[in-house]
């Protein structure tokens, strides 16, 4: 699958981020403001293995800061078991040169207010 078999048209992309505006309480993170070379960094720990390489998203919350937060972490593909495809989070305690990545901003605050129909 390449890359740009997951592209979606803006129009199913406003479906969809109405919809999920629609299931969370007012005031609630509904996007997630992420720097390229951050990115990029978590996708080099995964692009040297075979398989699809992918990074897992996981939703968090920082107390001290009262903010939810993205973690992101890469992930190796398991074709030991049988069924559909698993993929095995890559954490340092498994290996030391693994990392897991939380540079991420929540909308609100940091949103496209005036410009973005994904916004709402």
């Amino acid at each position: 699958m390449s890359a740009n078999d997951d592209k979606i048209d803006e129009a199913t992309a406003i479906t969809w981020t109405t919809a999920y505006r629609g299931r969370v309480p007012a005031g609630s993170v509904k996007a997630f403001l992420i720097p390229v070379a951050d990115l990029l960094g978590a996708a080099s720990e995964v692009m040297n293995q075979g398989g699809q390489p992918m990074v897992r998203a996981y939703l968090g919350y920082d107390a001290s800061k009262n903010e939810d937060k993205l973690v992101i972490v890469g992930t190796t593909q398991d074709t030991s078991s049988p069924g559909p495809t698993v993929y095995n989070d890559m954490l340092p305690s498994t290996n030391p040169n693994n990392s897991i990545w939380d540079f991420t901003d929540p909308c609100p605050p940091r949103c496209d207010e005036a410009n973005s129909p994904l916004n709402g």
